[in-house]
């Protein structure tokens, strides 16, 4: 009897260490020092569950058993998981499908395509810039559809203090789609907007300000109905004139200081040839 209870506190210790993250779910490596869970590491790593990287003047690779692959700029700290990466400081290069996704600021960046790769970068003010170089990426609060990335554009996600998690202005272009309208963004996200007679804005750019509202179900890539309490054409209100939207506490604009990826910016250019 003793040796069966023996059996079962060394079982139950394993599970409770194998629960508390000690699976290696990837591999970290870098051209230089780094630290792992607190530990300062030269060269490689196994990572687990849970595990903190911090990077200093050199980037990190991440290879995940699940296919991911991550590239950690330099100064930068982010705690991975399974099917996540939390990015607390710095840029992180991504490539990966929608199965991963990135966390920052209290937004979720998703792969939307296979092969998707894109540059996520935690900048002054609280801002989140987002460059997608292959593929697409979903930005996303709290369910809530924020924006499309795609290769060649870079936007950036600004929280608004004190601002309502209902509010919504933006400017996009209005249609109309078995009996419902629509107002796709700026910012590439489809909303059904209502409480207002948008039949004569029909293929027009408008500005748009409302609340948003309950979704009754979630429809991929369309976003919450929004209540309009002001519709214009585009232009006459001042909308959209340094942003793209402002939905749920959050600033959509254009950024800037992002577009080649992180491992390619930080090898040696080539020197001339003589």
């Amino acid at each position: 009897m003793l040796r069966k209870l023996q059996v079962a506190a060394i079982l139950s210790c394993m599970f409770s260490y194998a629960a508390a993250g000690t699976v290696s779910i990837g591999t970290v490596s870098a051209r230089g020092d780094m630290r792992v869970d607190s530990y300062v590491v030269k060269g490689n790593a196994t990572l687990f569950d849970g595990s903190v990287v911090e990077t200093r003047q050199a980037t990190a690779d991440f290879r995940l058993d699940n296919g991911t692959e991550i590239t950690m700029s330099t100064s930068s700290r982010g705690t991975l998981y399974r099917d996540r990466l939390v990015l607390q400081q710095g840029q992180s290069e991504l490539a990966a499908s929608g199965s991963f996704w990135l966390e920052a600021n209290g937004l979720r960046v998703t792969p939307r395509e296979r092969n998707s790769r894109g540059v996520v970068a935690l900048k002054a003010g609280n801002t989140l810039e987002v460059a997608a170089l292959n593929g697409s990426f979903g930005i996303s609060r709290n369910g809530i559809p924020l924006a499309s990335v795609r290769p060649g554009r870079v936007l950036s996600f600004a929280m608004q203090a004190g601002a309502s998690p209902t509010s919504f202005s933006g400017a996009g272009i209005v249609s109309f789609e078995n009996g419902r309208y629509y107002l796709t963004s700026d910012a590439g996200v489809k909303y059904e907007i209502t409480c207002k007679d948008f039949h004569k804005y029909v293929g027009m750019k408008v500005d748009v300000t409302g609340t948003v509202q309950p979704a009754a179900t979630q429809v991929e890539d369309v976003g919450p109905p929004i209540c309009a309490s002001l519709v214009a054409i585009h232009g006459s209100t001042g909308i959209g004139l340094g942003k793209l939207l402002l939905i749920s506490g959050v600033i959509v604009g254009t950024g800037i200081g992002l577009g080649v990826g992180i491992y390619d910016a930080s090898q040696p250019t080539s020197p001339p040839s003589i």
